[in-house]
């Protein structure tokens, strides 16, 4: 019987969840236009069989991979936090970002190529850390606000099929919804923002 109410129990935690990301999902639709006008047109999708992100092999040389198994000194100047379950980093200094401080939560296990594909202990400590993450966003960089971003599949705008959710920081001065240019960081405040997210992380 014991087993019984702990696998209600797990099912019960796992749709509790799954409100949470579909609330999320409906509040990001709502409030940005933006990621609608992202999907990709219908006859520009590739044909049926192949792998759009939500079927086929998950590929352990994709980007997010690759980073959580290099341990260089150039990809450590962009993990902000690192456990044994999950990984969070700074898109690459080489790369356009829409805010600085913006940040990717990630699970390590490989395998994970998207939402679907991940348990419900996963969810739950990758939601945690997108807290923890967003924390730090405010008070190591006097965010605003914050959005939290998860795609799914090619239609959606994923490109790399590991699951990964943004954490996107906002500042205070502009209209809602007014999206900001993108830009690469200069090294010298790509650190300086690396550096004060690594002091204002969470210690519980």
């Amino acid at each position: 019987m014991a087993e019984g109410d702990d696998k209600k129990r797990a099912r019960d935690h796992a749709m509790k969840i799954m409100r949470l990301f579909l609330g999320l999902s409906t509040l990001l639709l709502v409030q940005g236009g933006l990621l609608i006008a992202q999907q990709i047109a219908a006859d520009e999708l590739p044909p049926a069989g192949t792998d759009t992100g939500l079927e086929g092999k998950y590929d352990p040389q994709n980007g997010i991979a690759q980073l959580i198994r290099d341990k260089s000194p150039e990809s450590a100047r962009s993990k902000i936090f690192e456990d044994d379950r999950v990984l969070v980093f700074m898109p690459l200094p080489e790369e356009e970002v829409v805010a600085p401080g913006h940040v990717l939560v990630v699970p390590k296990r490989m395998g994970a190529r998207n939402l679907l594909d991940l348990k419900p202990d996963e969810m739950c400590y990758l939601l945690a850390t997108v807290q923890k993450a967003a924390i730090a966003q405010k008070k190591g960089l006097g965010a605003t606000g914050f959005r939290v971003q998860q795609n799914n599949g090619l239609s959606s705008s994923q490109t790399v099929y590991h699951a990964h959710f943004h954490v996107i920081p906002s500042f205070g001065g502009k209209a809602p919804g007014t999206p900001a240019p993108r830009r690469k960081l200069p090294e010298a405040e790509y650190n300086e923002i690396a550096a004060k997210l690594r002091a204002a992380w969470p210690k519980t």
